[in-house]
Protein backbone atom coordinates (compact mmCIF):
# COMPACT_ATOMS: atom_id res chain seq x y z
CA UNK A 1 0.00 0.00 0.00
CA UNK A 2 1.11 3.32 -0.78
CA UNK A 3 3.51 4.89 -3.20
CA UNK A 4 3.20 2.22 -6.23
CA UNK A 5 -0.42 1.64 -5.38
CA UNK A 6 -3.59 2.63 -3.58
CA UNK A 7 -4.32 5.30 -1.44
CA UNK A 8 -1.62 8.48 -0.54
CA UNK A 9 -2.41 8.63 2.63
CA UNK A 10 1.77 8.92 4.70
CA UNK A 11 3.12 10.00 7.42
CA UNK A 12 6.19 12.48 6.66
CA UNK A 13 9.42 12.51 8.61
CA UNK A 14 12.62 14.26 8.66
CA UNK A 15 16.19 12.50 9.08
CA UNK A 16 18.52 13.50 11.95
CA UNK A 17 21.94 12.68 11.29
CA UNK A 18 24.61 11.96 8.29
CA UNK A 19 24.56 9.25 6.25
CA UNK A 20 27.67 7.82 6.57
CA UNK A 21 30.57 7.46 3.90
CA UNK A 22 29.96 4.62 1.38
CA UNK A 23 26.49 4.47 2.95
CA UNK A 24 25.36 2.33 -0.37
CA UNK A 25 27.30 -0.22 0.80
CA UNK A 26 26.94 -0.09 4.49
CA UNK A 27 22.89 0.04 4.05
CA UNK A 28 23.22 -3.26 1.52
CA UNK A 29 24.73 -5.16 4.43
CA UNK A 30 22.10 -3.47 7.28
CA UNK A 31 19.05 -3.91 4.55
CA UNK A 32 20.08 -7.88 4.09
CA UNK A 33 20.01 -8.39 7.83
CA UNK A 34 16.98 -7.19 8.25
CA UNK A 35 15.17 -7.82 5.33
CA UNK A 36 11.86 -9.89 6.22
CA UNK A 37 12.27 -13.15 7.48
CA UNK A 38 9.06 -15.74 7.40
CA UNK A 39 7.23 -17.11 10.65
CA UNK A 40 8.20 -20.42 11.40
CA UNK A 41 4.58 -22.39 12.31
CA UNK A 42 6.32 -24.47 15.25
CA UNK A 43 7.63 -21.59 16.86
CA UNK A 44 5.37 -19.20 19.43
CA UNK A 45 5.56 -16.06 17.31
CA UNK A 46 2.49 -14.89 15.23
CA UNK A 47 3.98 -11.43 13.12
CA UNK A 48 7.22 -11.10 12.00
CA UNK A 49 8.01 -7.78 10.65
CA UNK A 50 11.35 -6.60 8.26
CA UNK A 51 12.12 -4.84 4.64
CA UNK A 52 11.19 -6.14 1.54
CA UNK A 53 10.77 -4.73 -2.38
CA UNK A 54 8.23 -2.48 -2.12
CA UNK A 55 6.60 -3.17 -5.93
CA UNK A 56 6.77 -7.34 -4.98
CA UNK A 57 6.63 -8.15 -1.18
CA UNK A 58 7.67 -11.75 -1.74
CA UNK A 59 10.90 -10.69 -2.94
CA UNK A 60 13.22 -10.72 0.38
CA UNK A 61 16.83 -10.98 -1.38
CA UNK A 62 17.21 -6.59 -1.83
CA UNK A 63 19.99 -6.03 -4.11
CA UNK A 64 20.78 -2.60 -3.98
CA UNK A 65 19.30 -2.03 -7.60
CA UNK A 66 15.78 -3.18 -6.09
CA UNK A 67 15.85 0.09 -3.14
CA UNK A 68 18.33 2.56 -4.61
CA UNK A 69 16.06 4.50 -7.26
CA UNK A 70 18.25 7.66 -8.28
CA UNK A 71 17.65 9.89 -5.21
CA UNK A 72 15.21 8.02 -3.27
CA UNK A 73 15.56 4.74 -0.84
CA UNK A 74 12.70 2.46 -1.24
CA UNK A 75 11.31 -0.55 0.50
CA UNK A 76 8.08 -2.00 1.81
CA UNK A 77 7.82 -2.81 5.35
CA UNK A 78 6.55 -6.33 5.31
CA UNK A 79 4.11 -7.39 7.98
CA UNK A 80 3.69 -11.17 8.11
CA UNK A 81 0.32 -12.70 10.39
CA UNK A 82 -0.22 -16.25 11.50
CA UNK A 83 -2.84 -16.67 14.01
CA UNK A 84 -5.53 -19.49 14.23
CA UNK A 85 -8.98 -17.63 14.61
CA UNK A 86 -10.32 -18.34 18.07
CA UNK A 87 -13.84 -19.47 17.04
CA UNK A 88 -12.37 -22.32 14.09
CA UNK A 89 -9.93 -23.47 17.16
CA UNK A 90 -12.78 -24.06 19.68
CA UNK A 91 -14.74 -26.10 16.89
CA UNK A 92 -11.33 -28.12 15.57
CA UNK A 93 -10.41 -28.84 19.51
CA UNK A 94 -13.91 -29.74 20.21
CA UNK A 95 -14.15 -32.36 17.37
CA UNK A 96 -10.81 -33.39 18.67
CA UNK A 97 -11.84 -34.19 21.96
CA UNK A 98 -15.46 -35.76 20.79
CA UNK A 99 -12.69 -38.10 18.68
CA UNK A 100 -10.08 -39.04 21.90
CA UNK A 101 -13.63 -39.98 24.16
CA UNK A 102 -15.28 -42.07 21.68
CA UNK A 103 -11.54 -43.97 20.78
CA UNK A 104 -11.16 -43.68 24.77
CA UNK A 105 -14.84 -45.02 25.54
CA UNK A 106 -14.99 -41.73 28.36
CA UNK A 107 -17.94 -39.43 28.64
CA UNK A 108 -15.05 -36.22 29.43
CA UNK A 109 -12.26 -34.96 29.68
CA UNK A 110 -10.42 -33.14 32.20
CA UNK A 111 -8.83 -29.38 32.06
CA UNK A 112 -5.54 -30.65 31.14
CA UNK A 113 -6.14 -33.10 28.66
CA UNK A 114 -8.39 -30.50 26.82
CA UNK A 115 -5.60 -27.68 27.39
CA UNK A 116 -3.40 -30.72 25.81
CA UNK A 117 -5.82 -31.28 23.12
CA UNK A 118 -6.11 -27.53 22.40
CA UNK A 119 -2.51 -26.71 22.02
CA UNK A 120 -1.91 -29.65 19.54
CA UNK A 121 -4.75 -28.98 17.52
CA UNK A 122 -3.67 -25.18 17.48
CA UNK A 123 -0.02 -26.38 16.01
CA UNK A 124 -1.48 -28.55 13.98
CA UNK A 125 -3.72 -25.78 12.46
CA UNK A 126 -0.62 -23.25 12.13
CA UNK A 127 1.57 -25.73 10.18
CA UNK A 128 -1.10 -25.84 7.57
CA UNK A 129 -1.74 -22.02 7.42
CA UNK A 130 -0.78 -19.51 5.04
CA UNK A 131 0.33 -15.96 6.94
CA UNK A 132 -1.49 -12.86 6.05
CA UNK A 133 0.93 -10.09 4.12
CA UNK A 134 0.66 -6.85 4.08
CA UNK A 135 3.63 -4.42 2.70
CA UNK A 136 3.64 -0.39 3.60
CA UNK A 137 6.04 1.38 1.46
CA UNK A 138 8.43 3.89 2.68
CA UNK A 139 10.01 6.58 0.53
CA UNK A 140 13.30 8.13 1.50
CA UNK A 141 14.69 11.20 -0.31
CA UNK A 142 18.35 11.18 0.99
CA UNK A 143 19.42 14.60 -0.46
CA UNK A 144 17.11 15.86 1.27
CA UNK A 145 16.40 13.66 4.31
CA UNK A 146 12.61 13.64 3.72
CA UNK A 147 11.09 10.46 4.66
CA UNK A 148 7.22 9.24 3.75
CA UNK A 149 5.91 6.35 4.82
CA UNK A 150 2.66 5.07 3.40
CA UNK A 151 0.61 4.46 6.69
CA UNK A 152 -1.50 6.29 9.23
CA UNK A 153 -1.77 4.06 11.81
CA UNK A 154 -0.11 4.68 14.95
CA UNK A 155 1.35 0.86 15.66
CA UNK A 156 2.75 0.43 12.24
CA UNK A 157 4.47 4.13 12.33
CA UNK A 158 5.71 3.47 15.52
CA UNK A 159 7.41 -0.49 13.99
CA UNK A 160 8.68 1.32 10.85
CA UNK A 161 10.60 3.84 13.42
CA UNK A 162 12.21 0.96 15.09
CA UNK A 163 12.85 -0.76 11.99
CA UNK A 164 14.28 2.46 10.07
CA UNK A 165 16.51 3.45 13.00
CA UNK A 166 17.90 0.23 13.62
CA UNK A 167 18.58 -0.29 9.72
CA UNK A 168 20.38 3.18 8.68
CA UNK A 169 21.97 4.22 12.37
CA UNK A 170 19.61 7.84 12.40
CA UNK A 171 16.78 9.41 13.77
CA UNK A 172 13.57 10.57 12.32
CA UNK A 173 11.46 13.20 13.55
CA UNK A 174 8.10 13.63 12.67
CA UNK A 175 7.31 16.65 10.14
CA UNK A 176 4.70 18.40 12.70
CA UNK A 177 4.56 22.32 11.92
CA UNK A 178 6.64 22.99 15.07
CA UNK A 179 9.57 20.72 14.52
CA UNK A 180 9.44 22.05 10.88
CA UNK A 181 9.70 26.06 11.78
CA UNK A 182 12.31 24.76 14.59
CA UNK A 183 14.60 22.78 11.93
CA UNK A 184 14.38 25.65 9.73
CA UNK A 185 13.06 23.67 6.62
CA UNK A 186 10.87 25.67 4.22
CA UNK A 187 11.32 28.85 6.78
CA UNK A 188 13.71 30.98 7.82
CA UNK A 189 13.83 32.00 11.70
CA UNK A 190 16.13 33.67 13.64
CA UNK A 191 18.15 32.44 17.14
CA UNK A 192 15.08 34.67 19.04
CA UNK A 193 12.70 33.31 17.02
CA UNK A 194 13.26 29.78 17.41
CA UNK A 195 14.33 30.48 21.31
CA UNK A 196 10.28 31.61 21.70
CA UNK A 197 9.14 28.77 19.73
CA UNK A 198 10.54 26.13 22.13
CA UNK A 199 8.65 28.56 25.19
CA UNK A 200 5.70 28.25 23.64
CA UNK A 201 2.56 26.70 25.08
CA UNK A 202 -0.47 25.21 23.82
CA UNK A 203 -3.68 27.42 23.27
CA UNK A 204 -6.58 26.86 25.45
CA UNK A 205 -9.66 27.25 22.89
CA UNK A 206 -12.14 26.22 26.19
CA UNK A 207 -12.18 27.98 29.64
CA UNK A 208 -11.10 25.48 32.07
CA UNK A 209 -14.40 25.01 33.70
CA UNK A 210 -15.93 24.25 30.38
CA UNK A 211 -13.30 21.74 29.47
CA UNK A 212 -13.95 20.13 33.21
CA UNK A 213 -17.62 19.94 33.03
CA UNK A 214 -17.36 17.91 29.28
CA UNK A 215 -14.93 15.57 30.95
CA UNK A 216 -17.10 14.52 33.63
CA UNK A 217 -20.03 14.22 31.32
Amino acid sequence: MGAFSGGLSFRQYHVQGDLPANWPEKYQVEIKRLAHKPIDPANEEDRSVGWCNAEFPLDVQLDEQTWHLNEYIVLGMRIDTLAVPGPLLRLHTEAECRKLMAEQKRDSLNRYEKAEVKERVRLAMRAKMMPSIKSIDMVWNWTDGTVRFFASSEKANLEFMELFEDTFGVSLVPDVPYTVALNGRGVTLTEAQKAALENVEPTPFVDADTALAALQG
